[in-house]
């Protein structure tokens, strides 16, 4: 990851760490990679297998070819309108417990981008809100995914490495969005709104890092869960539930109660049956301009 450090945006990032709690970051940035997920997973895999200790790395880049979503989808990547960056972390945490590096990243970003948003002068009555378990919303329309992937150990008992990918859209791209999103995507300043992206791409990263590092330490669990329960945009909604598994994508009406002391979507079913979901997908219903199409995955990729 060397050529990746001496990067203007590292240089930027690293300063704005400096005698902080992620300071010991590794901190890296590129013009262009296929997906800093990838990047960060093939560099984490390869020390593994050379015995390396797994340093907590940093990794932004100003466009992605290849970024990636849920289940395999493409993120839409364009240069100069949005931030890509993805954590790297080697967390001791046993795999029923990885839920909570996506519920920590959710609440870390939701609150960096309102805290930059209000900086630079935007109305502020309208919060972020996170959409379980890995989007973020705001009036209405998706302005960040979080992908969470990881390995186990060799004896499958807890994480060996996990990595955290965060797609923000800034603005809108000059062509604006693919139909596909243009109808679902948002972003969080508008296209008339005059930013210097260096400079917010360096502040928000670091933002989120420092915020992040603070979740995840022991005995903050409590705290997230009180950010993201004050941000559910899913609270009351009608949605419908597609379980982990399900074959030939069954679909199940329910309306959403609430999220558990463990990060788990409560539903209550049209028979009256209240569920916890750990896993699974949820597509909010139309209503508001959100679309039916937006779904969240309530899982780490393991491997």
């Amino acid at each position: 990851m060397r050529h990746y450090e001496s990067h203007p945006l590292a240089i930027q990032i690293r300063s704005r760490l400096s005698g902080t709690r992620a300071e010991p970051f590794c901190i890296c940035a590129a013009d262009e990679v296929t997906s800093t997920n990838t990047v960060l997973k093939e560099y984490a895999a390869t020390a593994v297998t050379a015995g390396r200790p797994i340093p907590p790395t940093v990794l932004l880049a100003r466009k992605q070819t290849g970024g990636r979503g849920r289940l395999g989808r493409s993120f839409h990547s364009p240069d100069g309108t949005g931030l890509y960056m993805s954590v790297l972390l080697a967390p001791t945490l046993p795999p029923a417990e990885s839920l909570c590096l996506t519920t920590a990243a959710a609440a870390a970003c939701a609150e960096s981008a309102d805290a930059i948003r209000q900086s630079a002068g935007l109305p502020t009555y309208n919060k972020i809100g996170i959409k379980w378990v890995n989007d973020l919303y705001l009036d209405g329309k998706k302005v960040c995914g979080i992908l969470a992937e990881a390995a186990l150990t060799p004896a499958m008992d807890a994480l060996s490495w996990a990595v955290i990918g965060i797609g923000i859209n800034l603005l809108p791209p000059t062509d604006g969005f693919p139909d596909d999103l243009s109808r679902v995507a948002g972003t969080l300043f508008p296209a008339d709104h005059p930013i210097v992206t260096d400079v917010v791409l360096s502040e928000l990263c670091a933002d989120i890092v420092c915020r992040l590092v603070s979740y995840l330490e022991p005995g903050k669990k409590t705290d997230v869960l009180a950010v993201y329960r004050q941000r559910s945009v899913l609270d009351g909604r009608e949605v419908l539930v597609r379980p982990a598994g399900s074959l030939g994508g069954d679909e199940f009406p329910a309306t959403v109660c609430g999220i558990d002391d463990r990060f788990g979507l409560i539903v209550r079913y049209e028979d009256g049956l209240q569920a916890v979901l750990s896993s699974g997908e949820v597509v909010m219903c139309e209503d508001g301009g959100i679309s039916a199409a937006q779904t969240s995955r309530a899982s780490v990729h393991l491997s």
